[in-house]
């Protein structure tokens, strides 16, 4: 189901961890989904199955979640695929929430980058 590093049980996960996981369900036609645990944080990766044709690119989506302190970040890559073997990745959205890490926000974020509601383009200055 989830690849997860080999230092953390599955029960061991914590709530909002395994609920997101279980929303994030609903993407596992689309995407390779991994979780990692390291540093008091986990990583969930989203790594596009599919082409994209007209761009002949694909979308890596990373998320990191953090409870102490508290916190969650979201950023996504495109990859080209002539690329995809030196991970050349190009950043076009990242986002930075502290003080919260609530499952349903961050799956709301990760659906509307999936969809093409944000990440249209990567500002360095953002929120400025």
């Amino acid at each position: 189901m989830y690849e997860v590093d080999h230092n953390t049980p599955l029960s061991d996960i914590p709530d909002n961890i395994s609920n997101l996981l279980t929303e994030l369900k609903e993407y596992r036609e689309d995407f390779n989904i991994e979780v990692e645990y390291s540093k008091n944080q986990y990583k969930i990766t989203l790594r596009e199955l599919t082409l994209n044709r007209e761009l002949n690119t694909t979308r890596c989506i990373l998320m990191e979640i953090s409870d102490n302190p508290c916190f969650y970040s979201i950023q996504m890559f495109t990859n080209h695929a002539q690329n995809s073997n030196n991970r050349e990745l190009k950043r076009i959205y990242d986002i930075e929430v502290e003080g919260e890490n609530d499952y349903r926000l961050i799956k709301k974020d990760v659906s509307d980058l999936i969809e093409g509601k944000k990440g249209t383009s990567f500002t360095p200055n953002f929120p400025l």
